[in-house]
């Protein structure tokens, strides 16, 4: 299976290339996030496409793309989404966050309302993870790692479950 990945320089991503899979990265050394025709092109003979990288609306502009393109193919989209997409979080400073990862959310349950293809799209909420968008909050986090093995999850049942939520006890 080969994997490929937006987003691998730190966090989330960092930790999901420490799986035991073959990996072709797309990050901003290999060109603009937001040309999605660009990333497509890097990525489009993998088998499965994670969508992690974040900026602006790249996420769900990717989802669209690759869903596009793949839709009659046999192959996984797995988004970093964020559990923030259903709630309204506490503090400040995460509206565009917020507003954004709300918009992937729904562009990803548009694509599952479909049913009949055979892409599938899976959209992975975390809870708070201990990445440097939070790093000053003081609450509990999950890991990177823990993100990763959910990923992991994912990729080794044959079971679809498109939306997953999960948090720290």
């Amino acid at each position: 299976m080969i994997i490929g990945i937006t987003g691998t320089t730190a966090g989330i991503g960092r930790a999901i290339l420490q799986l035991p899979y073959n990996f072709v990265e797309f990050n901003r050394t290999d060109g603009d996030i937001n040309d999605v025709s660009a990333v497509y092109d890097k990525l489009k003979d993998c088998d499965v496409f994670i969508n992690n990288a974040w900026h602006l609306d790249c996420q769900t502009k990717l989802l669209k793309y690759f869903f596009d393109k793949w839709k009659n193919k046999k192959k996984k989209i797995i988004s970093i989404g964020s559990s923030v997409a259903t709630y309204q979080p506490s503090g400040s400073g995460y509206g565009d966050y917020v507003g954004l990862k709300r918009e992937l959310r729904e562009a990803h349950c548009n694509i599952v309302n479909l049913k009949t293809t055979a892409c599938k799209s899976f959209l992975i909420n975390p809870g708070v993870t201990d990445t440097k968008l939070v790093a000053s909050r003081e609450c509990k986090k999950l890991t990177t790692q823990d993100v990763s093995d959910m990923i992991k999850f994912v990729l080794e049942h044959k079971v679809y479950i498109p939306e997953i939520y999960f948090y720290v006890e």
